[in-house]
């Protein structure tokens, strides 16, 4: 089994990699700024460079057997929490939204029939929650809960298509944000606690040996 992942040098990313090595599944990893034995990819690249990218980190016979999209972009820490609303906008829709498609669309090629594709989303994107950030988030995920839902219509029955919906994850970014900072956002979260990277990782892990309906989303929480 191999399974490409997107954002492979994140939080959920490093544990998912770990994970399904563990279990004897060959990953290809793509990352903004890899680590040794991963692909160079930025998802807000064009989809041409996208696609020859993907097409090149894999060899000619083989073909993909579950796509994980786990790239998205951090607006909540460094100067990037400093840029207008809109201008975090348009990096979550860039980086989240369009990124998740150009990907997808670039490797449907390459992935085996009845193949798995893995898109992640937010569990308070359909609810709402208060503050700015959380309604640039929620309105990135929601769009990524949307598109999936048509998508796995569109695909059926050659491939399927999952969505995980994790509340906030304790990964680096977690960890650089002040006791404060995290106990806020805690506080105004759905699950009220932190999720660990190895209990979403765990999830999607599973989807891709044994996924369930195509369109359904899984909220982690």
């Amino acid at each position: 089994m191999i399974v490409g992942v997107t954002g492979v040098s994140g939080g959920i990313g490093t544990a998912l990699e770990a994970q399904l090595t563990a279990d004897g599944i060959s990953v290809i990893g793509f990352a903004r700024n890899p680590h040794s034995g991963h692909q160079t990819l930025d998802v807000t690249w064009d989809r041409e460079t996208i696609g020859a990218t993907i097409a090149g980190a894999i060899a000619p016979s083989q073909l993909f057997d579950g796509w994980v999209n786990l790239a998205g972009a951090d607006i909540l820490q460094g100067d990037v929490r400093k840029l207008p609303y809109l201008s975090r906008l348009h990096l979550l829709w860039t980086t989240d939204v369009e990124g998740t498609i150009k990907c997808t669309q670039a490797v449907l090629p390459r992935l085996r029939p009845g193949g798995v594709i893995i898109n992640i989303a937010w569990d308070e994107a359909l609810t709402g929650a208060q503050g700015a950030s959380a309604e640039l988030y929620a309105t990135a995920k929601a769009a990524i809960i949307g598109y999936s839902a048509s998508l796995a219509r569109s695909l059926a029955p050659t491939f399927r298509v999952g969505v995980i919906a994790p509340g906030w994850v304790k990964t680096r970014w977690a960890a650089s944000l002040s006791p404060e900072q995290r106990e806020r956002l805690i506080q105004q979260s759905r699950s009220q606690h932190w999720i660990s990277a190895d209990r979403v990782a765990g999830v999607i892990m599973e989807w891709l040996k044994a996924p369930g309906p195509s369109g359904t989303v899984v909220t982690v929480s």
